[in-house]
């Protein structure tokens, strides 16, 4: 009985872990800067609270390197957002319309 409810927990742990991963390391970090940009007064703030509750479910599931890097991948971004202006304030726009979508809806 007791190997049981071992296998049981055991079976339910790796089904969660591989459901939370569901998304590569890569996307992780994408949508961590599409996170910075979104937060970006210089482009137009806009709602983060479905990233924002992407990212932590998602961050659950990586190593403290991968969420250290997300971490400086959104400041970066916020950063490099605030100071554009120009052409590069309309790339970085482009790039949120383009590519951030979905994740700020919450995931892909």
């Amino acid at each position: 009985m007791k190997m049981l409810i071992i296998a049981a927990v055991a079976v339910s742990t790796l089904a969660s872990a591989a459901q939370a991963a569901s998304t590569t390391n890569l996307q992780y970090l994408q949508a961590a800067r599409c996170r910075g940009l979104a937060a970006s007064e210089g482009l137009g703030k806009l709602d983060t609270a479905a990233i924002d509750g992407f990212l932590r479910t998602e961050g659950s599931a990586r190593d403290l390197a991968v969420r250290t890097s997300a971490i400086n991948k959104m400041t970066s971004a916020l950063n490099e957002a605030n100071k554009a202006d120009g052409a590069k304030k309309e790339k970085l726009l482009s790039e949120r319309e383009s590519q951030c979508g979905e994740w700020l809806a919450g995931g892909k």
